[in-house]
């Protein structure tokens, strides 16, 4: 099971788990709708959540708040529907509104530290892309000037984004503003065919309504063999040589439940991917793992998530602040040593550069060995390296002289 801290108690394993994490290299962050509450915007499954709200608000509608996230319920009908674009018009305000918290700021950071190996977000506000991330859009032409392949984007949107309105029918897309179009509307490029064939004494197309980009529950996602795609790179990015010899990966799960199976999924490969060298840690302002998570989950933080992400950049600080002292204490010694006059115990004299000659007259016993190794008739003022050459040059005419044999004079 995974070790659970309180992040209030302040013991001495929370600050020694800030301090690992602080240092890390290589962060994948996984968030949730948690992070997003103190923005302004409400989650979905606790006691002041979306559910809660559109149960109390149209209860003679709907069942649970939940089915009006379901695409097998919300279509069956034209009333749940309505209540359908109604609450997504009303969110896509409450969005728009919205501002970047601590948490989108502290993902920030780790993107500019360069520690950042990718964001994943279930939220569908669309705050990561304020906070200044490169946030993927699959909805976006490649021609726009936002767009951001998947290669370079920073934060992965696993739900979709409040930032377009598709339609049901030709999958037209739009941008989901009031000024332009709203949830529910008709389909400009449907109705524009259909008047169309009207008009050349033809029979009228049905005409489609405008949905955000977002996944429901019991919903395919049209985009996941590309998400597929970016989670099996940002995988192989965790378990390579390269991430092993950068130390140790960290694997953030923000303010979420892991209710949601894919999720879930994707919090197990990315602590898998290389598991001796991985730590795994959840903070959410409830327990969630349970034994199902041993040997996955590391540790699970309990508190608040703006508190935990500002410790980690109170540890930044300090560790900036020892780099730069650090730093100025080695320069102005060195400065210091530069400038200082030498003893006179360290001086040295320069070696003179004289040749073997002034060598020799400067050792008087060196000089004396020298010149009685020397051989007869060699000059002393020469190199001991031409002396020696001399001298063997008059062993080996030594020795031939011995051996040779007097030749006989013929007569």
């Amino acid at each position: 099971m995974p070790e659970t801290l309180r992040l209030a108690d302040g013991c001495p394993q929370v600050a020694a788990l800030v301090k690992r994490v602080a240092a890390a290299r290589r962060v994948a962050v996984v968030t949730g709708a948690g992070i997003s509450v103190n923005c302004g915007i409400p989650d979905f499954r606790s006691s002041t959540g979306l559910f809660r709200q559109i149960q109390g608000a149209h209860g003679d509608v709907v069942r649970k708040g939940r089915d009006l996230f379901d695409a097998s319920v919300v279509f069956r009908s034209a009333p749940v529907a309505a209540v359908f674009y109604e609450w997504m018009t009303h969110l896509r305000a409450q969005c728009a509104s919205a501002r970047p918290g601590v948490v989108h700021g502290f993902i920030r950071q780790l993107a500019d530290r360069g520690a950042l190996l990718r964001s994943y977000t279930q939220n569908i506000d669309g705050l990561e892309r304020k906070a200044g991330l490169a946030v993927w859009d699959p909805y976006s032409a490649k021609e726009s000037p936002g767009y951001v392949p998947w290669q370079d984007a920073q934060s992965v949107p696993l739900h979709g984004t409040m930032d377009h309105l598709t339609c049901q029918l030709c999958a037209a897309s739009v941008p989901f503003e009031q000024a332009v179009a709203a949830a529910g509307d008709v389909c400009a490029a449907c109705l524009e065919r259909s008047q169309s064939r009207e008009a050349c004494g033809r029979r009228s197309l049905p005409l489609g309504k405008l949905r955000p980009t977002v996944v429901l529950y019991e919903e395919p996602h049209p985009h996941c063999e590309d998400i597929a795609k970016i989670i099996a790179h940002d995988t192989r990015a965790l378990g390579s040589r390269r991430a092993a010899a950068a130390g140790t990966n960290v694997v953030l799960v923000f303010g979420t439940t892991l209710k949601v199976p894919g999720c879930r999924q994707l919090v197990r490969q990315l602590a898998m991917a290389a598991p001796a060298r991985t730590i795994t840690v959840l903070v959410n302002n409830e327990p969630v793992c349970g034994r199902a998570w041993d040997g996955i989950v590391d540790y699970q933080v309990i508190g608040c998530v703006d508190d935990w992400c500002a410790r980690i950049q109170r540890q930044w600080n300090a560790q900036t602040k020892i780099t730069r002292w650090t730093t100025t204490r080695k320069t102005a010694a060195r400065a210091a040593k530069e400038n200082a006059p030498v003893p006179a115990s360290a001086k040295r004299k320069a070696p003179r550069d004289d040749g073997p000659a002034a060598s020799a007259a400067a050792n008087p016993k060196r000089r004396r060995a020298r010149l009685d190794a020397a051989p007869a008739g060699a000059d002393a003022s020469e190199p001991p390296t031409a002396r020696r050459s001399v001298r063997v040059a008059s062993q080996r005419i030594s020795k031939l002289s011995q051996q040779a044999h007097p030749i006989p004079i013929c007569t």
